[in-house]
């Protein structure tokens, strides 16, 4: 170890001081498109995550200015969770996004409401701005989001954000306390960029392990959900990550281009990762022994707790604007090393991962990547995608990618070791084929998806919560149409999903999700006033879902329960005053009419009618 932390140490370096002109964010990213349906955007600040700024991201390499319209405001938090805000996300929708290559744990389905290294933000401004974003409503919920980015000079820029989300709940043990600081800082001179990001993020989820019995919402003498009899009294899970990453370009072989600008040829690239996470299940007892399996060690009570640490390192190099557009390449190599433990395993994992790509920055796009673990403890995974498409103007494009991956299943497939539940398996490789056609027009604000996947050898929790593999193909197609309509101060924002998937298979999905949002908007008192008066509405049809396994925060399938045809009617208000906006959102304001209740997984049922206010204020100065 101590001869990898001086190799590690002296990769560590980061040259501060370079010559030139300046490398502005212009060079790297379009523009951003102003939404001309909504109150103009400010553009003194301009907002962009790291690889939207990787060379070969044809399609992503936008930036976006500060959003300070209405648009989706009062959608502040995920619609589909475990029936509090801050609680894991449900996958009601398909993903056909691959596994991360190399070490990964498992699903973590709090993310999506969280920063990670490739979502997290990078900021370009003119002045200094601040934002402050506050939701409460009569039960105890918070919600807080504070921004605060500035640049030193027309080079360098940080960015300190914090998000917290703590709700009580409706039923007993059904808390959230979620909290996470990042700093982001970037650096662009015409030789040189860095892009720096530190994550600190601390999650408290109590875990009562859903209703005893789901019949009882029904039965009066339960009007008050506190009285609701839950599995779990005390249970808890917390979880802690911390992680730092850098990312530095070296721009290389600069010549001519034309009368005025020099091009490099060459960037060389260099990435480095620490991040260490912790995983603690406890509940201090006595244990339910009809909903755990028996305890292996401790009847009264169980602390279960991992541990995962992990250092990674990337050095690639690859053309840059000096080459033909179509003819850029990349390529490099990534060393990842992890240490992971719980109270039975204390093991050490290696993987040293190949990874190029040619591609293609003109009219016709096209690019094939590849990436392979050629040495250590996943080795001969792979992952592998190709596509092509075409900028039919400057607002719509088309274009097809297709993909295939062979990975190791997640570790918590393979590996767990607790007071309640233990196993340890050697699955065989799970193997994902896909192919999808995207079309996006940004003047008509249409875009369109389908996609059909292949999957062998999935792996997914059993109905009493164990890992197995299915050892059959799985079939999955998928049809997703987003277009908003106008007419007049009128607007229909949809979003519908169609899902097929092979019968009688470990993939749960309803056939069709719809997300719409009727509403007004228009200007009054001189324009100094953006009223949207509107509601929302959310379906998915009928189907068997899935329940959740609190110790390991992972879902596993059930055939008792079907979920569904069930509407989420969501009435919202909400103004704007120049910097200023205010909402007031009914969220489920059919409960207790439709049915008295309704669950997107069985036993934890969604929160009744409540109305929540939020307001958010942007500061430039």
């Amino acid at each position: 170890m101590n001869f990898r932390t001086a190799i590690l140490f002296c990769l560590f370096w980061i040259p501060f001081v370079h010559s030139g002109r300046a490398f502005t964010l212009a060079d790297t990213t379009h523009p951003a498109t102003p939404d001309t349906n909504h109150a103009k955007p400010h553009d003194i600040t301009t907002i962009y995550t790291e690889p939207s700024v990787s060379p070969f991201n044809q399609w992503g390499r936008k930036s976006w200015t500060v959003d300070t319209t209405l648009y989706n405001f009062q959608d502040y938090t995920q619609q589909y969770n475990l029936g509090n805000t801050g609680s894991p996300y449900v996958p009601l929708l398909f993903s056909t996004n691959l596994n991360p290559i190399g070490f990964y744990y498992g699903h973590n389905y709090l993310e999506p409401q969280f920063y990670s290294d490739s979502t997290i933000k990078y900021y370009h401004t003119r002045a200094p701005y601040t934002l402050f974003f506050y939701v409460t409503d009569p039960m105890t919920h918070q919600f807080f989001h504070f921004i605060h980015t500035q640049n030193i000079g027309k080079n360098f820029n940080f960015a300190l954000e914090f998000q917290r989300t703590r709700s009580e709940g409706t039923y007993v043990n059904q808390a959230t306390n979620n909290n996470q600081l990042t700093l982001t800082m970037n650096y662009q001179v015409k030789r040189y960029a860095l892009f720096i990001d530190g994550i600190y993020g601390t999650y408290e989820l109590d875990q009562n392990g859903g209703l005893t019995a789901d019949s009882n919402l029904g039965n009066s003498i339960y009007s008050n959900r506190l009285t609701e009899p839950v599995n779990l009294q005390q249970a808890r899970t917390t979880l802690t990550e911390k992680t730092v990453h850098f990312k530095q370009y070296f721009y290389l072989g600069f010549h001519t281009n034309d009368s005025l600008h020099k091009v490099p040829a060459l960037y060389i690239s260099h990435s480095f990762r620490l991040a260490t996470n912790t995983n603690v299940f406890s509940d201090p007892g006595p244990l339910n022994t009809s909903f755990y399996t028996i305890p292996y060690k401790d009847t009264s009570s169980t602390y279960d707790s991992l541990h995962y640490r992990e250092i990674t390192n990337d050095l690639s190099i690859g053309s840059a604007k000096g080459w033909p557009s179509f003819l850029r390449w990349e390529a490099g190599v990534t060393d990842q090393w992890v240490h992971y433990s719980d109270a039975h395993t204390d093991t050490v994992m290696n993987n040293l991962i190949v990874h190029a790509c040619l591609y293609d920055t003109g009219r016709v796009l096209y690019n094939i990547q590849g990436k392979e673990i050629i040495a250590g403890s996943q080795q001969g995974d792979m992952q592998a995608s190709a596509g092509i498409g075409i900028h039919l103007d400057s607002l719509r494009s088309i274009r097809m990618q297709g993909e295939y991956a062979s990975q190791t299943p997640p570790l918590v497939y393979d590996l767990y070791y607790g007071n309640t539940d233990r196993w340890e398996n050697h699955f065989s490789k799970t193997n994902t084929a896909s192919a999808s056609l995207i079309y996006s027009d940004t003047k008509w604000k249409l875009s369109c998806i389908v996609s059909a996947t292949q999957l062998n050898n999935l792996t997914y929790f059993t109905t009493d919560g164990t890992p197995q593999q299915f050892n059959q193909g799985i079939q999955v197609f998928t049809a997703c149409i987003k277009k908003d309509f106008k007419v007049g101060k009128w607007h229909l924002n949809t979003n519908n999903v169609y899902q097929y998937v092979t019968a009688y298979t470990p993939l749960h999905l309803p056939q069709f999700v719809l997300e719409n949002s009727l509403y007004y908007e228009n200007y009054f008192f001189h324009h100094n006033l953006l009223l949207k008066l509107g509601v929302e509405a959310y379906f998915n049809t009928l189907y068997y879902g899935y329940a959740y396994n609190p110790v390991v925060d992972q879902y596993y399938v059930e055939n008792q329960t079907k979920l569904g045809n069930y509407w989420f009617i969501n009435p919202f208000v909400s103004i704007r005053i120049k910097q200023f906006r205010f909402f007031l959102k009914l969220e489920n304001a059919g409960s207790g009419i439709e049915q008295s209740t309704y669950f997107y997984v069985q036993g934890y049922p969604v929160s009744d009618r409540l109305l929540r206010m939020g307001i958010s204020w942007d500061f430039w100065n």
